[in-house]
């Protein structure tokens, strides 16, 4: 899971012309033979180590692409990047509003290369009790997949504040109410570097502290190599999560494909000084996405496809 920072105008401009200029890609493995052996891969760093990365993606579909380009996750650099031809196909989210407005192709993923992505509460265990794990199971009882996009198009398209889409969907949920369910609690809420997972974080750091908590936020602080061990040593007690990727990150061996397996799996890999909280319906999966021009040209509707012969 996981996954996007969203730069806007000049930034996402300037991004694409230093990526042009100075190139980040790396050799993939490509064979040539293959309509993916022609093609430039973009993703985030980590899809190159990543068990449904570039590894999976050969093992579970014999794909390799001619080469790699380091960008983001999912983010404005790889969308770009897809859009002006600097990549052929890139991994980006199911729920990230450019799959619709830009005609993204969403290639199928028949073989579940990648897992179920519920949004989940991953927590330090010692810092949640049991009135404020209420307070987040009931965020989780009401945030649907629909709600994702709309809320990403709210503040990616419509350029609102994500704190203030955060306090509107709370409290058009019932969620906004002052109490103190979770009155005593001090935590630190962080997120990862991408636009989704800020949003969570002030969904799930509001409504705490609409019920007593003290909450303090630290946003945008990077990847999950980044945030987990900061989770475990205390700079942090709280970050949204992706039951399918994280699981992936503590089991490398894990095998379970539907949203129940998924979430019952991870609970049990997670070590024992952090807890997972109750999983959301809404579900943000990484996709492979090609432009239109790109899945016409060579008949791709599959990841599949990407192994046959041009």
């Amino acid at each position: 899971m996981k996954r996007r920072a969203f730069l806007t105008g000049a930034a996402a401009a300037l991004a694409a012309t230093v990526l042009a200029a100075c190139g980040s890609g790396s050799t993939a493995g490509g064979d040539g033979k293959s309509v993916a052996g022609g093609l430039i891969l973009g993703a985030a760093p980590e899809f190159k180590t990543r068990i449904d990365g570039l590894s999976g993606l050969k093992k579970v579909y014999g794909v390799s692409f001619g080469s790699f380009k380091a960008l983001d996750a999912g983010g404005p650099l790889t969308v770009n990047a897809l859009k002006n031809g600097q990549i052929d196909v890139g991994n980006i989210f199911t729920t990230d509003p450019s799959v619709e407005t830009d005609h993204f192709v969403v290639l199928k993923d028949p073989k579940h290369l990648f897992l179920a992505q519920n949004v989940v509460p991953l927590a330090a265990r010692k810092k949640v009790t049991p009135g404020a794990a209420k307070v987040l199971d009931a965020v989780s009882a009401k945030l649907t997949t629909d709600d994702l996009v709309r809320l990403n198009e709210q503040v990616v398209g419509e350029k609102k504040d994500p704190d203030a889409v955060a306090r509107a969907w709370l409290k058009a949920h019932g969620l906004g109410t002052p109490g103190k369910q979770a009155a005593g609690v001090e935590l630190t809420v962080g997120s990862a570097n991408f636009q989704e997972s800020v949003l969570l974080a002030h969904l799930y750091g509001d409504a705490l502290s609409d019920q007593g908590a003290k909450v303090t936020k630290k946003l945008n602080i990077g990847s999950r190599e980044t945030y987990l061990p900061g989770l475990k040593q205390g700079s942090i007690d709280l970050v949204p999560e992706y039951t399918g990727v994280l699981l992936q990150y503590f089991d490398k061996k894990a095998h379970a494909e539907t949203p129940d397996s998924v979430y019952s799996a991870l609970r049990k890999a997670a070590p024992s000084s952090l807890t997972v909280l109750a999983r959301s319906s809404a579900e943000d999966k990484d996709a492979i996405v090609v432009t239109a021009e790109t899945a016409r040209k060579y008949h791709l509707d599959s990841i599949g496809d990407l192994a046959a012969k041009p």
